[in-house]
């Protein structure tokens, strides 16, 4: 009975290690309302997150805005490019949450053309890649390019 309970308290233990990390005091949470560009082509970038999150959640947020600043910023300007964060664990982000199917972190976009969603997850890419600042960066860079077109 003792390896069960400590076997369960693993398990639980290593699937809530990416939710562990206290939210930063500090940290805002951004949500872009797209409903004044609704019919406007655009491409939305959502970066997901649960309440608490891991380095690798925080790198991933950090990443994906440092790359949309620095390459994206007059399209985040004229909205054909709007980068949003959603705490899924927030009651009011429960639509849009289902909507893409997310639970946890997840990095997320949506190319709208002619008001129809075209929805691609680049979690992986983003998980694989979330540590190494300057690959992620390029490499987002290069994938958001090809979305554009």
């Amino acid at each position: 009975m003792k390896q069960i309970l400590i076997i369960l308290t693993i398990a639980t233990g290593l699937f809530t290690a990416c939710n562990s990390a206290p939210k930063a005091e500090n940290e805002t949470v951004k949500v872009e309302t797209t409903t004044t560009v609704a019919k406007q082509n655009r491409l939305e970038v959502y970066c997901f997150h649960g309440t608490r999150q891991c380095e690798t959640c925080k790198n991933m947020k950090a990443n994906t805005k440092t790359a949309l600043d620095k390459y994206f910023a007059s399209q985040l300007k004229d909205s054909s490019i709007v980068f949003s964060i959603i705490d899924v664990d927030d009651e009011k982000n429960e639509k849009l949450a289902e909507k893409f199917q997310a639970t946890g972190t997840a990095l997320m976009i949506n190319k709208v053309v002619n008001g129809k969603d075209s929805i691609i997850d680049w979690s992986d890419f983003a998980f694989e890649k979330a540590n190494d600042n300057e690959v992620f960066i390029s490499k987002l860079k290069t994938m958001i390019d090809a979305a554009l077109k």
